[in-house]
Parts: C-alpha cells; sequence; structure tokens
C-alpha cells in the first residue's frame, strides 16, 4: 500500500489506531482476572510490547528532518512494519473471545477456576509465544526479500557493485593501525566534528602526494562509522568516495553521486524507496537527477558526515564539479532541512582545491608533527623487518631510522617506497651501499630512480623487456588489469591469431615490476594469483615514469589501439558464430576479450587527441577502419565516422563477445580444461553489456546475474511495492503506465455502472467477472461460490476475466489459489485463460500470469511458446522467452515443434487459415540458440559445426519434425526447417520413407490454398527441383503422389512440370499415368506432350487397362480424356500372358462388385467401352481372347441395359451367336 499524500497516510495512521483500539476492546473484561492470573499478565505485557512496537515505528517516521518530504516513500516501510503488529493484536483479541473463557471471568468473583480455564490459559501463553515467533519470522524474511530485490536493481540502475569503496576501506594499510590517531585530538578537527555552527561544517585535510591522506581518511571513516554505532539508530548518515585516477569508474562526479546514493541506500530503508521509485521511473538518469536524488538522500536524517577523498585524481573538471556540488547544493539543502551535514575533503593544494575552499578550516599534514611521529613509527617498524633480514646492530638500525624520518618531508610513500627497495636488496652489501650519501634518495622521484636502476638498468634483457611491457600497459590501462589480462597480453599475437601459453611469465607481478606496483586480491576469488588486480603504487609513479621516458604514453596508447583493433577484427571473433573456435578457446586466445572489447575506442581517443605521430595516427585510423567493417553491419563500401556507426560497431562486437562467452562455456564442461585456470580464471557469471561494470567482473553465481540483467532488460518498476511488476519491471514506461492503468487505475469520478446480468437474467460469479465487478466477484467468493468452477459454455471465471481484460479481477482469482496454467479443459471448447490474455493482447494480465504460482513446466512452456507463434502475437512470444534464459530453454527446445504441430492440427480442423509465415518460429529459436545467428537475425550455423550437428540429428532424424510438420499441414514449421537444414537433413527418408514433397501433398488441405500452393513452391525450388525426383521406398515420384491425390491443378501442374521424367515407372511399373483420381488431374497430366499414353505398368497394362483392373471405384471421366487422348486404348490387350483386354477387366468388375456405393459407377464403366466410337474394335479384341459362356455375359449385359447399337455389333460380328 502507497499513500498518494502524507494527508492520505495520516489518515491512515488514525485508521491503524482504530484497529488497534478494536483489538483492545475486550481487556477491559477481563481487569479483575488479569490481576489475579500470572498467564493473563503476561498476555497484558504482550499487548503493551505491541503497541510500543507500534509507536517505535511511528516515531521513525516522524523523527525525521522534513518528515512531510519523505512520507510518501516512509509509509510503505511503516505500512510493513505494523501489519504483523496489528495482525498479532487481532488474534490475541480472538485467543480471549474464548466463550467458556469469558464465562470464567464471569464467575471468577464466585468460584475458583476450573482445569478447563486453567488449560486454556496455558494453551494461550503457548499460542502467543507461537504467534510471536511466526509473525517476526515471517516479517523478517519479507523485509529481507524486500530489500534485496530493491537494492539489486539499485546497483545494477547506479552500477555500483559491492562498492569498490568498501573493498577500500577493508583493506590493510602496510601502516601501523595506531596510526592518525592523533586526528582526534586535533582542535580543528574537533570543532568539525563536533561544533554545529555553519562556518565548520566543510573541512579541508591537505597534504604532498604521498603524505597518507587516503590512510588518514579511513582511519576518520572507521571512527565515525564506530560513533555511528553506539548512537541512536536512524539519527545519522555516514558516506565516502575515493577518487582514483587510474580508474575510469572513479574519477567523476557522476560515479562519486552513484556510490554514494547506494551507500545511503543501504543505510535507510526509506531512502532505498525513495530512490527506488524515483529511478525506475527513468529511462536514463542524468547528473542532475543523481545531485537532487543524492541531496534528498542526506538530508533525511538529522546528522550526515560526507567524506571525499582524492579529489585531485578526479579528471578534467569533475573535481570542479563534484566540489560546487557540495558547497553550493547540498550544506543550503541541508541547512534547510536542519540536517546537521559535515564535509571532510581530503587532497593535494595543487592550485584549485586550495583555491576553491580556501575560506574553509584546513589540516596541512606537513605542518602536524603528530604526523612525522607517524611516519617516524612506521619507518621503525619497517627498520626492525629490514635489521632482522640484514643482522644490523641497534645504532644502524637507528641511523636507518633517522635517515628515512628526516627525508620524507611528511610523505608516508616516500618512507615505504625506500625502506620497500631497502628490504629488497640481495646482500646486505648492496643494502649499504644503498644508504650512501651519493645514492641514497633525497625525494621521492630519486627513491622511484633507485627502484628503476634495480628493476630496469641491472636486470637481464629478458626481464628488462617484462618490466617496461607491464608498467606501460598499467599505466596506460583504462581500468587495473588483473595479472591473467597481463599474462595474456605477452601470449596473444592478434595479427597470427594465436596464443601462445608458454610466454607466460613464471614470476609473480609484485616480483617483477617490484614497488612500482600494488597487487590486490580479488573480491570474488581471494587468494587467486590469475585474478589479482595489479596498479601502480601511486599517481606519484605513474607520472614519475611517463616524465623521465621510461614508459611513452603516447605509444603505449597507440601499441594497445592497434593490437584491439586486430584482436576484435580477427576472424576467430568475428567469425565465432559461424565457424568452430574450440582451439582458439582452449589455447587463451580469448583471455584480453574483456578488456579489448570494452576500452579498444579510449585507446583511440586517445591517439587520436594527439599531435604526435602523424604517421602511426594513420596506422591506428586504418586498424580502426578495419575494425569497424569486420564488425558492422555495413559490410561494403566507405564507412563514415558517426555515433551510429560506433554504436552499431559496440552491439556487434557485444553480439559476438556473447557468442564466444557461450562456446567457452560449453567449453569448460570438458574435463580437460587446466589452460583456463591460467588465462580465463575462475567461472564468473558477466553481464554482456559492454558498458556495465559488471561486464568484465561477473558475479559469483547465475541467478545474481540474472537479478542483474533483468534491471537492464526491464529497468521501469511498479512503485506499488507489494505488486509483482515492482520486481519483475517493464522494458518500457509505455508498458509500465499500461500496467498501471490495468492493475492501478482509480475509478474516481468515473460513472458508476450496475451488473445487468447474463441474457438469463442471472448474476453469478462468471457475469461478475466478466464484467470486472471486482467487489461481486469477492462477494460470491465469500458466499462460496467455486472460483474454479465452470459456467455453461464450459469457461471458468478466470478466463472470462481474462479474456475481458480485467486486471485486477484477475490478480483477486490468482492470489486466491486459482493457476492460470493449470485450468479445467473439455474437447468441446479450446477457450482458456492463456489463449484468451494472448488473443486478446492483454499483456499486462499475462505477466502477471507468467509471475504467480511456482512457474511453468518444460511442457507448458512449450505449449505457449506454440500458443503465442500460432496467434502471431510477438510480444506474447517474448514474453513467454525471456522468463528463462536461453541456455534454460535446451529442455524446451525438443517440445517445442511438436506442439506447433499439434496446435496446427486443431487449427485446421476449425478450418482456420495455416500460415506459411515462419517469422516468430525463428525469433524463438534465435532466443534460444543466439549463437546460430547474426546481428541480423539471419541463420548462419554451419553443418560442421557440433552444436548444429546435436540439435540438427535431434531435430530431423530422432523427432522427425520435417516430415510431420509436412503431413499435417504445418507449414510455418516445415519452413522454418528447411531454413535451418543443410542438404543431409531435408533429404532424410524416416518412417515409412517418403520425401518430403509427397509428405506435404499427402497434406494438402482441399481446394486452392495460397499456403499449400507456397510451400508446394518451397519445395520444389530447393536445390533447383531436386524435391520433385527423388522416390520412395516404392520408388514413387512426388508426381505419382500429386495424381493419386486430391490435389489442386495448381498444384499439381507445378509438380508435374518440375518432374524431369514424366514417365517415371514405380516399383510396381506405373507410371503417373495410372495414378489420376480424376479427370481434371488427368488433364493436367495430359498438358505434357510427352507422356506415354502406352505405358505399361508390371503386369503389362496400360493406364487405361489398369483403371479396370485395380479400383471398384473406376473413374469414367478418367476413362474418358485417356479414350480422348487416343481411342486405341479402349481395346489394346494387355502385354501379359492372357493379353486381357479393358472390357476382360471390366466384366470382372462386374461379377465382384462387393460395395454398394459402386454398383452404379461399374456398370456405368462398362457401358462406356461398349457404345464408345470404338465399341466394335473393343468387342473383336475381346471375342479373340474369350469363351462362349465370356461373350454370353457381355451380350447378357448389352441386352439388360438395352444397348441396342452394341447387340448390333455384336450380330454383325456373330459375336456369341444365339
Amino acid at each position: 500500500m502507497i499513500a498518494t499524500s502524507w494527508t492520505d497516510s495520516v489518515r491512515k495512521l488514525i485508521d491503524a489506531y482504530e484497529e488497534i483500539a478494536e483489538a483492545l476492546d475486550n481487556l477491559a473484561f477481563f481487569h479483575n482476572l488479569i490481576r489475579s492470573r500470572d498467564h493473563l499478565k503476561l498476555v497484558l505485557e504482550d499487548y503493551f510490547s505491541d503497541i510500543l512496537r507500534f509507536h517505535r515505528c511511528v516515531l521513525g517516521v516522524f523523527s525525521r528532518p522534513e518528515w512531510k518530504r519523505f512520507f510518501e516513500w516512509a509509509w510503505g516501510s511503516f505500512r510493513r512494519e505494523v501489519k504483523p503488529i496489528l495482525k498479532s493484536l487481532k488474534r490475541k483479541q480472538a485467543l480471549l473471545s474464548d466463550d467458556k473463557l469469558q464465562s470464567h471471568a464471569i464467575l471468577k468473583e464466585v468460584q475458583d477456576s476450573d482445569q478447563y480455564t486453567k488449560d486454556q490459559f496455558s494453551n494461550l501463553h503457548t499460542s502467543l509465544a507461537d504467534i510471536r515467533s511466526t509473525l517476526a519470522s515471517e516479517r523478517l524474511q519479507s523485509k529481507i526479500l524486500q530489500a534485496h530485490e530493491m537494492k539489486t536493481y539499485l546497483e545494477s540502475r547506479l552500477d555500483v557493485s559491492k562498492s569498490q569503496t568498501d573493498l577500500q576501506l577493508e583493506s590493510r594499510d602496510p601502516v601501523d593501525e595506531n596510526s592518525g590517531i592523533w586526528i582526534f585530538s586535533n582542535p580543528i578537527f574537533k570543532c568539525w566534528e563536533g561544533e554545529k555552527s555553519a562556518e565548520n561544517r566543510v573541512l579541508f585535510l591537505n597534504g604532498s602526494p604521498g603524505s597518507g591522506k587516503s590512510t588518514l581518511a579511513k582511519t576518520i571513516i572507521r571512527h565515525q562509522k564506530k560513533k555511528e554505532a553506539s548512537a541512536a539508530p536512524r539519527r545519522s548518515f555516514l558516506a565516502y568516495f575515493f577518487f582514483k585516477h587510474n580508474a575510469t569508474d572513479r574519477r567523476t562526479a557522476r560515479s562519486m553521486l552513484q556510490h554514494v546514493i547506494m551507500q545511503l541506500v543501504n543505510a535507510d530503508e526509506t531512502i532505498m524507496r525513495l530512490a527506488h521509485e524515483r529511478l525506475s521511473t527513468k529511462e536514463v538518469t542524468e547528473l542532475a537527477d543523481l545531485k537532487e536524488l543524492a541531496s534528498d538522500c542526506f538530508t533525511a536524517r538529522p546528522n550526515a558526515t560526507l567524506v571525499l577523498d582524492g579529489l585531485d585524481e578526479a579528471m578534467g573538471n569533475e573535481q570542479e564539479i563534484s566540489i560546487k556540488w557540495c558547497l553550493d547544493k547540498l550544506l543550503p539543502a541541508a541547512a534547510t532541512c536542519g540536517c546537521h551535514l559535515k564535509i571532510l575533503i581530503c587532497g593535494q593544494r595543487d592550485g584549485r582545491l586550495d583555491c576553491i575552499l580556501s575560506s574553509y578550516p584546513q589540516i596541512r599534514l606537513d605542518l602536524v608533527d603528530a604526523h612525522q611521529k607517524d611516519i617516524e613509527q612506521f619507518t621503525k617498524d619497517q627498520a626492525a623487518n629490514i635489521g632482522a633480514r640484514f643482522r644490523l646492530a641497534r645504532q644502524e638500525e637507528e641511523n636507518l631510522i633517522s635517515k628515512v624520518s628526516n627525508a620524507s618531508q611528511g610523505m608516508f610513500l616516500y618512507a615505504r617506497v625506500v625502506l620497500d627497495n631497502l628490504a629488497a636488496m640481495d646482500s646486505k652489501r648492496d643494502y649499504k651501499d644503498e644508504l650512501e650519501n651519493d645514492t641514497f634518495p633525497k625525494d621521492l622521484d630519486q627513491a622511484y630512480d633507485r627502484i628503476a636502476q634495480r628493476i630496469l638498468q641491472n636486470n637481464r634483457s629478458s626481464r628488462y623487456t617484462s618490466v617496461k611491457r607491464i608498467l606501460g600497459w598499467i599505466v596506460c590501462a583504462a581500468r587495473p588489469l588483473r595479472w591473467r589480462e597481463i599474462q595474456s597480453r605477452f601470449c596473444i599475437d592478434a595479427d597470427k591469431q594465436i596464443c601462445d601459453i608458454e610466454n607466460a611469465r613464471l614470476d609473480s607481478c609484485k616480483a617483477i615490476c617490484s614497488s612500482f606496483v600494488d597487487v590486490t586480491e580479488c573480491d570474488l576469488f581471494p587468494n587467486i594469483e590469475s585474478e589479482q588486480v595489479v596498479s601502480m603504487v601511486h599517481e606519484t609513479a605513474t607520472k614519475y615514469l611517463v616524465l623521465n621516458g621510461t614508459v611513452n604514453l603516447l605509444q603505449e596508447h597507440i601499441d594497445m589501439a592497434l593490437f584491439c583493433c586486430r584482436y576484435l577484427s580477427s576472424h576467430s571473433f568475428t567469425m565465432s558464430r559461424s565457424q568452430n573456435i574450440t582451439d582458439e578457446i582452449c589455447s587463451g586466445y580469448f583471455s584480453f576479450l574483456d578488456y579489448a572489447a570494452a576500452h579498444y575506442a579510449l585507446h583511440i581517443e586517445k591517439v587520436e587527441a594527439s599531435t604526435d605521430s602523424a604517421l602511426t595516427l594513420e596506422a591506428v585510423k586504418q586498424a580502426a577502419a578495419d575494425l569497424a567493417k569486420a564488425n558492422c553491419r555495413q559490410t561494403s563500401g566507405q564507412i563514415e565516422e558517426s555515433d551510429e556507426t560506433t554504436q552499431d560497431g559496440n552491439l556487434a562486437i557485444q553480439d559476438n563477445v556473447l557468442v564466444v562467452r557461450s562456446l567457452i562455456g560449453l567449453q569448460r564442461k570438458n574435463p580437460e580444461t587446466a589452460i583456463f585456470d591460467a588465462t580465463e580464471g575462475p567461472i564468473r557469471h558477466k553481464c554482456h553489456r559492454i558498458q556495465c561494470s559488471k561486464f568484465a567482473t561477473g558475479y559469483s553465481n547465475e541467478a545474481a546475474l540474472n537479478e542483474h540483467l533483468a534491471v537492464h532488460d526491464r529497468p521501469f518498476r511498479c512503485p506499488h511495492s507489494d505488486c509483482f511488476a515492482s520486481t519483475i519491471g517493464y522494458a518500457s514506461q509505455k508498458r509500465l503506465e499500461s500496467h498501471n492503468e490495468t492493475f492501478h487505475h482509480t475509478t474516481t469520478g468515473a460513472k458508476a455502472t450496475f451488473p445487468t446480468g447474463s441474457k438469463t437474467g442471472e448474476w453469478n460469479l462468471y457475469e461478475a467477472c466478466k464484467a470486472g465487478a471486482l467487489d461481486e466477484v469477492k462477494r460470491f467468493h465469500r458466499e462460496g461460490a467455486d472460483l474454479n468452477g465452470t459456467d455453461a459454455k464450459i469457461i471458468t471465471p478466470l478466463c472470462a476475466a481474462a479474456e475481458a481484460g480485467h486486471g485486477p479481477v484477475c490478480k483477486y482469482l490468482v492470489d486466491n489459489g486459482i493457476d492460470p496454467f493449470r485450468y479445467k479443459s473439455d474437447q468441446r471448447s479450446s477457450r482458456n485463460p492463456i489463449t484468451g490474455v494472448i488473443n486478446g493482447s492483454h499483456l499486462e494480465i499475462l505477466e502477471l500470469f507468467l509471475h504467480s504460482g511456482n512457474g511453468l513446466s518444460n511442457s507448458e512452456l512449450a505449449e505457449n511458446i506454440a500458443r503465442a507463434i500460432h496467434a502471431d502475437r510477438s510480444a506474447a512470444l517474448n514474453m513467454f522467452l525471456t522468463i528463462r534464459q536461453p541456455i534454460k530453454h535446451a529442455d524446451v527446445i525438443k517440445l517445442v515443434p511438436g506442439e506447433i504441430i499439434s496446435q496446427t492440427v486443431r487449427k485446421l480442423a476449425r478450418r482456420d487459415s495455416h500460415s506459411i509465415d515462419a517469422t516468430l518460429i525463428h525469433v524463438w529459436f534465435q532466443y534460444v540458440k543466439p549463437e546460430f545467428y547474426n546481428e541480423k537475425g539471419v541463420f548462419i550455423a554451419h553443418s560442421d559445426c557440433a552444436e548444429y550437428k546435436i540439435w540438427g540429428d535431434i531435430i530431423f532424424r530422432q523427432l522427425d519434425f520435417f516430415h510431420r510438420a509436412l503431413r499435417k499441414g504445418c507449414y510455418s514449421l516445415a519452413t522454418f526447417l528447411m531454413d535451418i537444414g543443410n542438404d543431409e537433413y531435408l533429404q532424410i527418408k524416416i518412417g515409412y520413407e517418403e520425401t518430403p514433397l509427397q509428405c506435404c501433398i499427402r497434406g494438402l488441405c482441399g481446394g486452392d490454398c495460397s499456403s499449400c500452393m507456397s510451400m508446394v513452391r518451397r519445395l520444389l525450388q530447393y536445390n533447383s527441383g531436386k524435391f520433385a525426383n527423388i522416390t520412395n521406398v516404392n520408388g514413387r515420384l512426388p508426381a505419382h503422389t500429386a495424381m493419386s491425390r486430391a490435389a489442386s491443378q495448381a498444384v499439381l501442374r507445378a509438380v508435374l512440370d518440375s518432374t524431369e521424367d514424366i514417365n517415371h515407372k514405380c516399383n510396381a511399373g506405373q507410371s503417373p499415368l495410372h495414378e489420376p483420381i480424376s479427370g481434371d488431374s488427368l488433364r493436367v497430366l495430359l498438358e505434357n506432350k510427352a507422356v506415354d499414353l502406352f505405358s505399361r505398368n508390371s503386369k503389362g497394362q496400360t493406364a487405361f487397362s489398369a483403371l479396370y483392373d485395380e479400383s471398384y471405384a473406376v473413374n469414367v471421366d478418367v476413362l474418358e480424356y485417356l479414350f480422348e487422348a487416343d481411342p486405341r486404348l479402349a481395346w489394346t490387350p494387355d502385354e501379359s500372358k492372357e493379353g486381357l483386354t479393358p472390357l476382360h477387366h471390366a466384366m470382372k468388375l462386374l461379377e465382384g462388385r462387393n460395395f454398394f456405393f459402386h454398383r452404379e459407377r461399374i456398370p456405368t464403366a462398362v457401358k462406356f467401352l461398349l457404345t464408345c466410337s470404338e465399341a466394335r474394335r473393343v468387342l473383336m479384341a475381346y471375342e479373340a481372347r474369350s469363351t462362349d459362356a465370356d461373350r454370353k455375359k457381355v451380350r447378357d449385359f448389352a441386352r439388360k441395359e438395352m444397348l441396342q447399337e452394341a447387340l448390333d455389333i455384336m450380330d454383325s460380328l456373330r459375336f456369341n451367336p444365339i
């Protein structure tokens, strides 16, 4: 429940007080009894405990600064907290309402309590304990689940994971844990921390580079956290952010605001709801939106503290943007709202920060003696370790401490670098040489000089090369690299498109680069060397290496740009959908893909921004152009640079990355994948969006990734926290608005309508659901109506509501246990809730159905995917597909084609059209097997692809969907299968081994059907008409089948025109001429002048003679067409031993007819022979091969049928003279 305004919330608060009053109503009745019964005293205590909890919730809302402003979001938390309290009070009231217990209260003044009452008291106490436990558990679980869902959503929207801020705070510093505690007694700091005057709200903590400002900031943050934990709850906020020069996502005001907001969200449920509602209704979050949201969040509590460190490391003018927001927006907003806000800013005096913050109190570390003492203490600790290593005398240790401390000039970093370098000496002599006055570093740059000399100049050439390359990659990288990514750069040759794992370095990065680098453990996979993150020890080290020429920054960007472009242009990457890349995967070739795909453009931009090296710049431009050609949808001609082209190329790269990752995932199932540990690292479930921070880091489990992807795919969430759409969300603002209209539309001010009842005048549950009368539905339910019953039309209430598009009624029925996917079915009706919402395009209700209950089984999902395809509802299909990730559809793939066929049969039975359009089937298959399609949606899987062979065998061999689809008239599926099938699969003969074209002909519907004709044409076009000339197991061509079936003339003509040998004989010796089922069919066949009219079957019979011999259903029309084509056929004898003529066969039929319905047709066929123009030749041929008895039968038939002309011919031939 969400209040529309704070005044509405106050009314609801008053309603809650009324509910409490009702729950306390019967306590007065037990006044005397409570005083004498300990059990009832406990009940009273429980009552007061609930009431105190209730008021604690009330105070949590009203004690905030500007509480009216936050009421809307606080109300959701308040109502959820209060609801179980009210429920607890009402259940206690019900327990005290027992009749016998109340009777006992009345009799208490007169007699002692009986055993029943004692038992009731005991049961009451036990029941109350159970109630408290159950309600507390339910409340906690609900709260945890909803908070988890909202925070997961916000982390993804803000692109902030467990923040690296927290990880930095938790990381161990190489200094003493007591270092920096002097700050808490510093007068300036104490004024900032304790006083509430406006002039002391900002403190600037500054110092030279490497002085330890970040370490001190962490100390302050930990101190503030402890104070916050010991203070009253919900009274203060603490947020912090560490800017980092070497991480693109930590150098901007935007990233600072995102991290700060997320910290405040994690600290306060009301802020969580506020941020959730603000962000869930925006497609794009602008910087101004983040500033406003952060200000609102900070000022929601009486006290707040913001710590910003490393502002001097922010890029460009981001430093100024961040500080101006703090000073010009956040501080005034806090003052207006009555929030005491403190801001601590840590950074260098770089000429910009100190100018902006000159009017605010500051602490300069280089002028604080206590800070210098911390450096001395750190030096003592490290000197003790060095002394132990080189067995130094006490005086030698003292000299070391003095020398380092005096030269440090307030810089912790100097002391650390010098001491690390001394500790790395190989001998005591080397150590002493380093302490000589002419070699001992006097400042930080000279300290770096000593390290550079040791690891570069005094090393062998191979180590020198390793150091130079590693430092160059780290300095120019857009983000800190993992050790395995650095290793991969040594191993991958993008030009040759190979990866040689033997080029991997054997030593650790720290061993190679010494004090120039820091190595931190990965948060997902700690203690795994390949996942360690490598970065420069400090930005001063980066500047030193660039300024002294050790690292040529421009050249490093050039080299990285060229490598990434060529790497992403390689055939192994761009052709991963259509060629086998197993060898490349196993070699580790794709181990640098995460970085290259996400950051190649940055290195190109760095090169293009430079005015140097024009020749090399052209090489980078050419490599970038080659990359665009290899990955963009524009594959020819000049590719012009534009935002659209760049976006197009990024999408193509993103799609290819997804394919490669899928194939890598399959390869991991191979037991021999030890190489992945070194090249790919442990399994990470990564986001596929290049711009997302989870693109490279990913998650430790698939469930977390799915939650994250849902935020990308469905960012718009319903603001009603108790609504299913607050969790699942929508892909567009329009869909969210449609959902709100369906489920949360208020009817205030609308004209009232009254139920009219059914045509019979009866007003019942079914009619109420159909009309959308929710209150009436609830009334019928209370009165005992069956929510899952059916009306006279075999329609359930849910089906009626779904077809009419009444969302609230559907939700009520679903909430009360009606499963939309497990409905009562009856052969008399195909209507059900799912077909109702699909056919009616009620997508919001379908969304409700999909996210209710326990989810769909594989068979249910397949059935409904087929429904959406048949209904041609792409949006509904997409909803069914996206409830599972593609990999989870593997078991469903086998079921969907069968369902499409089955539903086609039912549709044809209802005389609906059957489409040949396979578009939605391709949409389905592309979703479940994206690696088989290119970015344009074209099927591109090659026959030699292992995955294609697996699914091809299942679809075409095992389940024979191609022939089944053609036989059942399911042409959309047949078209799809022709699109994806290779020659081997399309020409498979299974079952009774009919060819595809023959199966299709057998499945043709009656009449001139355009879909049937289109399917036949598609089959005839295959391989230049090959299907028309493939025989089945009986040697029959499709032409035979077409002549023997009731095919339309258009179909028949198309088949015959594609038949190369029109006189081809099957195993029984019959040509298509022997097969006509009608005169029209024969007429079409005879259009072909190559037809052999005297073709004979294996019995030596012509088509004319065979008609009389092999069928009781002799078609006279066929006889007439054959006779017209060549009259000689009427008397031509068989080429057999008996030499029988057509009249012989006709008389046999006349004598042996057994079918009542042929009794008219057979005599007609005999009469045709005796009355045709060739009757004399017919009788002459018959006479030559017959007995007197045979001839007598012919004469008797002619006499019976009064065929006088035939009798006259017989007389003239002396045919069976009388």
